[in-house]
């Protein structure tokens, strides 16, 4: 009898360990392009506006680049996380198999995409020490608009990093997104007179 428990434990135990391994090699290997340019309309050109990007892109003199998780899935939790990352993977999934992606309006769909899609846990797993004194941009403290930030925090006015830092991770995205999408406005001009006007 003892034997018998002893091997399901070893064998429980070893089985565990390989889908531990397993689940997290394949939560890695689904959170990079090009996995994530599998689902995605003209991922070739938005990847490359994230190539380009001399901060969080392939471009960085100092050889750092986020990956696309890394900045398009909570970082708060776990379980938000792995939540997110299935919720988003499914509804990609079902839009690439179904829908028409050369329908989407690629551009106006930007704000929703930062609000719903950029999360401030992202940033801040890197940028932390944006916001403590000591280290803060090396300078003598936390700045400005990074205090205004910490006070306005879980109040009726707070605020995301994409709030102000609209345009970071993927260089010049609005005019990569405008030269695919709009052929209805002759200049970037002429589209956001017809953007105000569908708002």
């Amino acid at each position: 009898m003892k034997n018998k428990v002893l091997y399901i434990v070893v064998v429980s135990v070893f089985a565990t360990l390989i889908v531990t391994s397993l689940g997290y090699k394949a939560v890695i290997a689904t959170g990079e392009y090009p996995f994530c340019g599998s689902c995605h309309a003209w991922d070739g050109a938005i990847a490359e506006s994230n190539i380009a990007d001399t901060i969080h892109g392939a471009s960085n003199p100092k050889g750092v680049q986020a990956t696309c998780t890394q900045c398009h899935l909570p970082h708060d939790s776990l379980h938000n996380y792995l939540f997110t990352k299935a919720k988003n993977g499914i509804a990609e999934g079902w839009i690439a198999l179904t829908g028409d992606p050369s329908a989407k309006d690629w551009l106006g769909n930007r704000e929703h995409a930062r609000k719903h899609y950029t999360f401030d846990s992202s940033c801040l797993k890197c940028h932390q020490n944006a916001f403590t004194p000591e280290n803060a941009l090396k300078t003598s403290g936390i700045s400005k608009m990074h205090q205004k930030y910490l006070e306005f925090k879980g109040t009726s006015e707070a605020m995301k990093c994409t709030d102000c830092h609209k345009h970071v991770g993927h260089t010049n995205l609005g005019g990569t997104l405008y030269s695919l999408k709009s052929k209805e406005a002759a200049n970037w001009e002429e589209w956001e007179a017809l953007r105000a006007q569908v708002k």
